[in-house]
């Protein structure tokens, strides 16, 4: 099965693998559809995150299970399904504090980061990462419940209530599911900034925001100006901090490496919550609940699809360049997705 294939920074192949078989009895085996590219892949093809050589990198899928082991009674071949990508032992440490998305096995056990992925046709788990997809609900759709329940971890550990003045940091994907998560907890207005004038167009000429939401290019800070404030580009909190009222809460989800400097005394004398995510912890379910309504509007913010022999072309799509080794702003896509 032809596969895309990471051998180190801005080093990806389209090669062949062997296709997965079934060894034990709680295996499931998915014939992908659909892989969303997430800002974790592009990370990873750029040289800012690590991912282990050889790799068949992708996590955000959904497809067609196509085979399975004897222990597995809770789905059926020829099931339409979404995968939860984000293995976790059980029994680890971390695993027994609730923290299993802080499995210790984790560094090993990383769909699309340290195992192989699904930028390919087939890819196999066990029955507790799979979850049914409905029949009305297309496969590119389906995919995006990994980011999704990301952002609702977040959201959980949050506590948001519907009254809290909000800034959303970033309008790529994360951030826009953040806003489609943050209305469905009753927050209907609010700000993204987005530096990016590609990614703005997009987000106007899809009506991605509803009309009580606005999106700016800077992020000018003011005093008491939000109470909370989602910060998917992990390089503002200086400026959060300027701009976070007494009592608020800033979250902090993107995974750029910067120094900032903060006075630590403020966040005590100012009751100021900074909060940190990864990853899904128990949102999982919810995530598919929300995407099986089909009510989120996922499809303004899918905007181009591409198969596996185009990768090259649609991680340029989004500011990836294999040519010039160089990530920008300049983009020609909200969310894209790779059909298997």
């Amino acid at each position: 099965m032809k596969a895309i294939v990471y051998n180190g920074a801005w080093d990806i192949q389209l090669k062949e693998r062997e296709e997965p078989v079934i060894t034990a009895a709680d295996e499931v085996i998915v014939e992908i559809k659909a892989t969303g590219i997430c800002g974790t892949d592009l990370s990873i093809i750029s040289g800012e995150y690590n991912a282990s050589p050889r790799v068949i990198i992708g996590h955000e899928s959904a497809g067609i299970i196509v085979a399975k082991g004897s222990g597995v009674e809770t789905c059926s071949v020829g099931q339409r399904v979404i995968i939860d990508p984000t293995f976790y032992c059980g029994y680890c440490e971390n695993c027994r504090k609730g923290l299993r998305n802080h499995c210790l096995l984790k560094s090993s056990t990383e769909a699309g980061v340290s195992i192989d992925g699904t930028f390919t046709k087939y890819f196999k788990t066990t029955k507790q990462f799979i979850y049914p997809l409905n029949d009305n609900i297309p496969f590119e759709q389906g995919a995006m419940s990994e980011p999704l329940s990301c952002v609702l971890t977040a959201v959980k550990k949050l506590a948001v209530t519907p009254y809290m003045r909000t800034a959303i940091l970033g309008g790529g994907p994360i951030g826009l599911l953040f806003y489609m998560a943050l209305t469905q907890h009753g927050i209907q207005e609010g700000v993204v900034y987005e530096a990016s004038r590609d990614r703005i167009k997009l987000i106007e000429e899809n009506n991605v925001l509803s009309k009580n939401w606005k999106i700016e290019p800077s992020f000018i800070p003011q005093k008491n100006q939000y109470d909370l404030i989602i910060d998917t580009t992990g390089s503002l909190l200086e400026k959060s901090m300027q701009s976070i009222a007494d009592g608020g809460k800033i979250c902090m989800m993107g995974l750029r490496n910067n120094q900032q400097t903060i006075n630590a005394r403020e966040i005590a004398d100012r009751s100021i919550s900074i909060i940190g995510s990864i990853d899904s912890m128990d949102t999982f379910r919810h995530a598919v609940d929300l995407i099986n309504k089909g009510s989120l509007g996922l499809e303004k913010i899918i905007t181009n699809e591409y198969g596996l022999d185009d990768f090259t072309s649609a991680i340029k799509d989004l500011g990836c360049d294999m040519d010039t080794k160089v990530r920008s702003n300049h983009i020609s896509s909200l969310k894209s997705v790779i059909r298997i």
